[in-house]
């Protein structure tokens, strides 16, 4: 096949160098896949289905926990307050923008209400 430039000369293109380019492509093609990959499994935010079965989890801790962890009274406000469909809502708003997706697969791992603090490690800084 031959080519021509402005400056009339023929430029020999074989099939070596369209199979270097189709080589190039494909290696340039899946190190771009390889790197969407990785940025996508080092998210750092917890997505919205993640914090709505965080929040179950913790209703579901405080409505196990002892009068040692929570009092009787308390524990039944605070699931009044919680299971409130615009409270359930922010919280849920408030974990994916405040909490690291670390802290809350920490959170889900806890059995008891009073080991969540443990998980507080994992919480984002403060910017400063």
């Amino acid at each position: 096949m031959k080519v021509t430039l402005r400056t009339n000369k023929p430029i020999l293109l074989n099939r070596q160098s369209c199979k270097k380019s189709g080589r190039k492509s494909a290696f340039l093609f899946s190190i771009a896949a390889i790197a969407v990959l990785f940025f996508l499994d080092c998210r750092k935010t917890p997505n919205e289905e993640e914090c709505v079965e965080n929040q179950m989890h913790n209703v579901k801790l405080i409505a196990q926990s002892t009068d040692e962890e929570i009092p009787t009274g308390m524990r039944q406000l605070m699931l009044k307050q919680i299971l409130q469909p615009d409270m359930s809502r922010a919280i849920v708003l408030r974990c994916m923008s405040d909490k690291t997706l670390k802290q809350v697969q920490c959170e889900l791992a806890k059995e008891k209400f009073g080991d969540l603090k443990e998980c507080t490690k994992f919480a984002k800084e403060e910017s400063k």
